[in-house]
């Protein structure tokens, strides 16, 4: 990495300014060769590499993997932070641990402005429109207790090891019955509980519960604390998935798309919501390429199906309103023009229903 990179052909004076108001992250101690990012980017950093300035204040994700002198990468580790205008944050990286801590040393950046590589602003506009209904309150909620996002979840040693060995009925059990997962190192997604969910239902209204998820959406953003905040979660989801690596954010993502879907009485009761988040998936599959939502083993598209049932909600539902209807339309038309997916609704489809309950 090196810090004479080109500044997306900005003018001095936009340059300036951006060096006066912007942000600074110092980093300490980070070997050379250390796999460093930030949002969108990343680099094999060099010797004098000392951390960032010019740092757009709001939210950004940074990330880092230990290379070993072999050259095999380490599980990625990431934070969240929400810089402020000016500010100077100062970490170290503590080579035990192989990762980032706080520092208490106090820098002026000028004195080592040669060491600090320039913000990114080629993928700035691209990081925003992954990021808007993203808020601090939305990154408290759901990352992990001890706020540092890992690609692979440490484990601790299980105190009730022998007892649950003595249990287990597989060797694959046996051995997992030795370690169990830190929670607090794991993110804390929303979850709906099935059995309260669903308390006192008759058979008719369980089928209408798994048939349109109104109830659960509700309950989510009930839970969340908003629409807003739930469309926040989507975004952390799907950022901590293509940024961090880590898969159980995108088995959340998918909860989420899923549940959202298939509300079909929420059509026609939160039409911004559903207009947002039209807007929040466009950017997202923007990201990904399009066979990725593809199972290898059925050729079934996740997303394909999902999808689907939003469409036909849209059209069918009453009381949704015309401006919904022709932003689904819209997004409809590009899916199928872009991706070539075929969105044609057909008597005889069964929804592929995802679970997104906790078992229990």
């Amino acid at each position: 990495m090196t810090t004479k990179q080109p500044l997306f052909n900005l003018d001095k004076d936009k340059i300036d300014e951006l060096y006066k108001h912007g942000a600074f992250l110092i980093v300490d101690d980070m070997p050379q060769g250390t796999e460093f990012g930030v949002d969108y980017a990343s680099w094999s950093i060099g010797p004098k590499f000392r951390g960032l300035k010019m740092i757009p204040p709001g939210l950004h994700f940074i990330f880092y993997s230990a290379v070993s002198k072999e050259g095999t990468v380490a599980p990625r580790t990431g934070f969240f932070h929400c810089f402020k205008e000016k500010e100077i944050v100062v970490k170290r990286y503590d080579t035990l641990q192989e990762t980032i801590l706080d520092s208490d040393t106090q820098y002026q950046p000028k004195c080592i402005d040669t060491m600090l590589a320039p913000y990114p602003y080629q993928h700035y506009q691209r990081w925003c429109s992954l990021t808007t209904h993203v808020t601090s309150t939305t990154v408290t909620r759901v990352q992990p207790q001890c706020k540092l996002i890992q690609a692979a979840t440490p484990l601790l040693t299980n105190p009730d090891a022998a007892q649950d060995v003595a249990r287990a009925t597989s060797v694959e059990d046996k051995l997992d019955a030795n370690f169990i997962q830190d929670d607090s190192q794991i993110m804390r997604f929303s979850k709906v509980d099935r059995k309260s969910a669903t308390a006192g239902f008759s058979a008719a209204q369980l089928t209408q519960f798994y048939m349109d998820t109104t109830s659960s959406l509700n309950s989510l953003i009930e839970h969340s604390g908003s629409e807003e905040e739930l469309l926040g979660e989507l975004q952390v989801s799907f950022i901590v998935f293509l940024l961090g690596h880590v898969y159980s954010a995108f088995d959340q993502w998918k909860r989420l798309v899923d549940t959202i879907c298939r509300a079909q009485q929420s059509l026609s009761e939160r039409p911004n919501f559903y207009k947002a988040f039209i807007r929040t998936l466009h950017y997202h599959l923007k990201e990904t390429p399009s066979d990725f939502f593809v199972d290898i083993v059925s050729r079934n598209n996740f997303l394909v199906t999902t999808l689907k049932l939003l469409f036909e909600g849209l059209r069918e539902e009453e009381g949704v309103s015309g401006e919904l209807r022709t932003r689904g339309d819209k997004f409809r038309a590009h899916l199928e023009n872009y991706y070539t997916w075929d969105f044609n609704y057909c008597e005889d489809d069964d929804p592929v229903v995802v679970e997104m309950f906790e078992p229990g």
